[in-house]
């Protein structure tokens, strides 16, 4: 059953149903009312809820729901919930949330997970449904749906409480004595409780300042620390014995239900099968070298980087080199870009896909036992096979050794074809390159045991990035003087200007992403590296107003600095310039662009709110990078921008 009122939206929704629940019924509901009609006569497998905009009176609806049908799984549609809360969380939750805008894939991947094969987990306890529903599901739902509004949660022995709801946060909690999130610990600890929406509209309380991620994260462990001891006082764990396991399998995606979907999916399937799950790159790749799997199920787009690069770094390591790679993404083009030049790369599945399709891509490769000798050299015979008689009218040939599989798989032209290296362009050591020290990891090559070429234009070339930043916090002076800047980028795609010389003598695309960045001893950024994409660059948009979220007084060297700190949801953008110097440009074996390293003479910078790729290059405030903060895989995730005056 669908609860949706837009038209337009539960038409698109409910099509989007028939591909991805084409044995089920669906159901559309314009109002709370008819939903309760048709929960009433045809209870519902699967309730999907877009909660944007609030429906007031839900929490009721829920209630009900839960006593008429404890079986039936819910997928709320909304705001996104942390990734904290719902790696921590996992199918556990009586609620699954998934973000508005989703792409078509995610929401298939939820559908499909939560319409099952499902896996009944080793606790015992019941997965993901109604009858599981608790205090800590309808905070996250009206979280989700952004709602103001009161919650009343009344207990055995007369224990009443109310939890208020301002703009999807929680501000107020109160039972007794207690108040703020020592009440909300109070309330997720009574058992079988009643929820239920004040009738009236209160005037709203404030006195929980924390963010509801960080509240919501510490109820739901203390939730699954006390589940857990019940569980195991109440039935202690009885020894099985493991079954055998046949093939490991890794799969790395950053979306949680469909991790979900494909481990239940293959489990069903292959019981004695390994599972392995990564929710980004550097745990992937982590778990590939450890595991050492049969097969990879690896999705394109990951939050640290993206599956290309997943691709390289198994191909560098002899020990995950011949591991084979199923690749998985709604990013078609890429994928296939990526497909096409990697070898290990051996099939390719569009998002989102139906359960019999995985099993039967999967299941290809691994019954094929010589599909790891295709990919790396078969080891030396120790004496030659003794050859067979042939007729008397021929001389017997001379006993050759078969040649290894890899020359009859591949047919790649012999070695001596590829021209010899340039003495500036020899195999680079592991740590060092002509450019510099280089961090592991940031050396990329498309082959195993190829080298990397990189030539050096001249130090003089200058580049101009452009970098659209979402304002996290801005602070004004007592005299209304700009000050402190925090950002973040909007998006990992730049922009990047050459002189027209440089750009006839160095043929690099026109799209490009943020890689590694290295910083010197001072913290200030030394060099950065961009990584070419199949996409020409499209500006962003900038965002020029400023939706106050919060207000604090910080200390500064002479008076006291007024921050301000927008709305998640309305962010200002602006758009960072950077007057740099082009210090290399690495390519691939093929003569294909790597990356670009371009190196920063200086931390000044512009910022402009112009919206356009090659304005305000001379325009625009002067800023200061002063503090530069990297994400696990070398990238930039915060900026600390000062003026200069």
């Amino acid at each position: 059953m669908l609860l949706e009122q837009y038209d337009a939206l539960a038409a698109a929704i409910g099509s989007a149903l028939k591909k991805f629940a084409p044995n089920h019924v669906v159901s559309v509901a314009r109002s709370l009312a008819q939903a309760e009609a048709i929960a009433e006569t045809a209870p519902p497998a699967l309730f999907i809820i877009d909660v944007d905009p609030v429906w007031p009176g839900l929490t009721d609806s829920v209630e009900r729901w839960r006593s008429l049908n404890p079986h039936a799984r819910v997928l709320i549609l909304g705001a996104e919930i942390s990734k904290e809360i719902a790696e921590s969380r996992g199918s556990f939750g009586a609620f699954q949330f998934i973000g508005k805008p989703f792409e078509l894939a995610d929401f298939g991947a939820a559908v499909q997970a939560l319409l099952g094969p499902w896996r009944e987990p080793e606790s015992d306890s019941s997965r993901g449904t109604l009858g599981d529903l608790d205090l800590l599901d309808i905070i996250l739902l009206h979280c989700a749906a952004g709602a103001s509004l009161v919650v009343e949660v009344e207990a055995a022995r007369r224990r009443y409480g109310q939890i208020h709801f301002f703009q999807g946060h929680v501000s107020h909690a109160e039972t007794g004595k207690f108040v703020d999130a020592a009440a909300l610990q109070q309330m997720c600890a009574w058992p079988e409780a009643r929820l239920s929406e004040a009738e009236k509209a209160l005037a709203p309380k404030r006195t929980i300042h924390e963010p509801w991620a960080t509240i919501a994260l510490d109820l739901h462990q203390r939730i699954k620390a006390a589940s857990a001891t019940a569980i195991s006082e109440e039935k202690p764990p009885r020894p099985e014995p493991a079954p055998a396991i046949t093939k490991k399998i890794v799969v790395i995606d950053d979306t949680e239900m469909l991790l979900i979907f494909v481990e239940d999916v293959l489990a069903t399937e292959h019981p004695d099968w390994q599972i392995t799950k990564a929710s980004s790159g550097t745990i992937g790749c982590k778990e590939v070298a450890r595991v050492l799997p049969d097969l990879v199920l690896l999705d394109y787009s990951l939050p640290d980087f993206n599956g290309d690069e997943v691709c390289r770094r198994l191909l560098q390591e002899p020990d995950t080199a011949h591991v084979p790679i199923l690749m998985m993404s709604g990013h078609v083009a890429e994928m296939k870009a990526t497909a096409a030049r990697f070898e290990n790369v051996v099939a390719t599945i569009e998002k989102p896909f139906l359960s019999e399709a995985l099993i039967e891509l999967v299941e290809r490769p691994l019954d094929r036992s010589h599909d790891k000798a295709d990919v790396s050299p078969a080891p030396p015979a120790l004496e030659p096979p003794a050859p067979v008689p042939p007729p008397t009218s021929v001389p017997p040939p001379k006993p050759v050794a078969p040649p290894p599989p890899v020359a009859a798989a591949k047919a790649e032209p012999p070695k001596p074809v590829v021209p010899p290296p340039l003495p500036s362009a020899q195999p680079l050591p592991a740590a060092t390159s002509s450019l510099g020290p280089v961090e592991p990891g940031m050396l990329r090559s498309t082959a195993v045991a190829k080298p990397l070429v990189t030539p050096v234009v001249s130090s003089s070339t200058e580049a101009v990035l452009g970098l659209f930043l979402d304002v996290l916090s801005l602070q004004f002076t007592s005299q209304l003087q700009m000050g402190t800047i925090r950002a973040k980028p909007s998006s990992f795609t730049v922009s990047l200007h050459l002189p027209s010389g440089a750009r006839e003598s160095m043929p690099v695309e026109t799209g490009f992403e943020l890689g590694p960045t290295r910083l010197d001893t001072n913290g200030h950024i030394a060099s950065m590296r961009l990584v070419p994409t199949l996409r020409p660059f499209q500006p962003g948009k900038t965002r020029s107003a400023f939706e106050i979220g919060d207000v604090a007084v910080v200390e500064a060297e002479k008076r006291g600095r007024v921050q301000l700190t927008p709305t998640m949801t309305a962010p200002m953008t602006m758009q960072l310039l950077a007057h740099l110097e082009l210090g290399g440009v690495e390519l691939t074996p093929s003569f294909q662009v790597a990356q670009v390293v371009l190196k920063w003479p200086s931390s000044r910078v512009r910022v402009t709110l112009s919206a356009r790729a090659a304005a305000g290059e001379s325009q625009g405030a002067a800023f200061e990078v002063t503090f530069v903060q990297l994400d696990p895989s070398g990238r930039i995730s915060e900026l600390t921008l000062n003026p200069i005056r």
